[in-house]
């Protein structure tokens, strides 16, 4: 027995030190992870099952029996809270008297509680109990069929994709209820939900509805819907706001959209559109576009397209920083100057010997400080501070130890320096 766990902890160990499935694994840790992984891989899925039951166990209070939990459900006398967890036991149940107890309690009961039963009922994901769901669909109250859609999507089918693209697609329906089964649809990510969404978009719905279809869309993989977003940009009547939103939706998409949203940030005509599309490229988790985030930035003629450009480059690490420095420095704007000077900070932070280290303690620390003390906006000040946290060079150190002590600086910035000054090295 100790022999076994020896080996279990070791294989956990070996697992979470030296991942035999990274990219830069030598061939000693692959050969090892034939071996340590499936262990992890088995002990996790174990203790996964475990846990699960336990709470399944409770929630469905095995200890009693199907007709005592429908006298205690249907019992007003019951505590609230109970009944939910009866509710959950008798839709997981899905019997003919369960069923019979729950809509029992559904036709009489406020919209509130009816709500809360039917996506209840939903989220134990049996498909036995879709055909009772469904009826309130119609219901008079919008938080019930609201309810509805939720707890339809959670069960889940193609079926259910289709009846959530009739809700969608209704243009007499009510707009909270067109949302709801747009949030469904992406949350259920089928590829019948996906194509019931673009086919809904197709149809010119409100920009309220639009958008969330197309946030819904931006959760699938870019190859999936390249060509709806690509035309939706295109269409000259395509609404300002829901070309925002559309390129704001694919900062959930993968990685496939950043060239995409590269090409929208250096050539769309509106400013909002390439600044939506700056950030939400930086959103995505590759470190390799430092260099062309630096070029649009060079030639981006908007100062709030450029803040974004350079927030989207704190998370790179191939940035030719050196040769934004210039034009950084030249920032009209203190927002964007301020973003700029973080987006520097990072790269000094990464390595304190870049050629850029010595130029950011002499020119651009007493700048943050003048910004951080300055009438500015607490979040520009904040972001200030943060920029020299970045850093985290001894020079930059007594710039949050001066900050945290002015007199005048709000107490969120100072408490911010203070932070810094515990977390430097």
């Amino acid at each position: 027995m100790l022999i076994a766990v020896a080996v279990i902890v070791f294989s956990a160990w070996s697992e979470r030190r030296y991942p035999s499935s990274a990219a830069d694994a030598s061939l000693v840790t692959r050969v090892r992870g034939t071996v340590t992984k499936p262990i992890v891989t088995a002990v996790g899925r174990g203790i996964e099952r475990h846990l699960r039951g336990r709470r399944e166990a409770r929630r469905l209070m095995s200890g009693i029996g199907d007709d005592e939990a429908i006298a205690r459900f249907l019992d007003p006398h019951t505590d609230l809270a109970e009944r939910r967890v009866y509710a959950y036991r008798l839709a997981a149940t899905g019997s003919r008297a369960a069923i019979a107890a729950l809509r029992a309690v559904l036709e009489t009961a406020p919209p509130e509680d009816r709500a809360f039963i039917v996506q209840l009922i939903g989220s134990t994901g049996n498909r036995a109990v879709k055909r009772h769901l469904r009826p309130f669909l119609a219901d008079a109250d919008e938080r019930v069929v609201r309810a509805a859609v939720r707890g339809l999507a959670a069960i889940g089918g193609a079926d259910v994709a289709e009846e959530l693209a009739r809700l969608v697609r209704a243009s007499d329906g009510v707009e909270g209820v067109r949302i709801e089964a747009a949030i469904a649809l992406g949350e259920m990510g089928t590829a019948a939900a996906r194509r019931a969404l673009i086919d809904a978009l197709a149809l010119a719905p409100s920009t309220p509805v639009a958008a969330q279809m197309v946030e819904s869309l931006g959760r699938f993989r870019f190859a999936r819907v390249e060509a709806t977003f690509e035309g939706l940009l295109a269409r000259p009547e395509t609404p300002p706001d829901l070309r925002v939103a559309a390129v704001e939706a694919l900062a959930r998409s993968n990685r496939e959209a950043v060239p995409f949203l590269l090409r929208v940030a250096g050539d769309d005509a509106d400013p909002e559109v390439r600044a939506a599309a700056a950030w939400a490229s930086g959103m995505h988790g590759g470190r390799t576009i430092g260099p062309q985030l630096v070029e649009l930035a060079e030639r981006e003629r908007d100062a709030d397209v450029r803040r974004r450009l350079y927030e989207s480059l704190l998370p790179q690490t191939e940035v030719p920083i050196e040769r934004l420095v210039p034009a950084i420095v030249g920032e009209h704007d203190v927002a964007a100057r301020v973003a700029g000077f973080n987006a520097v900070a990072a790269v000094v932070g990464r390595d304190r010997a870049a050629p850029i280290a010595g130029a950011f303690d002499a020119d651009l620390v007493p700048q943050l400080l003048r910004v951080a003390a300055a009438d500015n906006s607490v979040n520009v000040r904040m972001r200030a501070v943060f920029a020299l946290r970045r850093a985290g060079t001894p020079v930059a150190h007594d710039a949050l130890a001066a900050i945290a002590t002015q007199d005048g600086v709000p107490p969120p910035v100072a408490t911010a320096a203070r932070r810094g000054l515990r977390t430097d090295p």
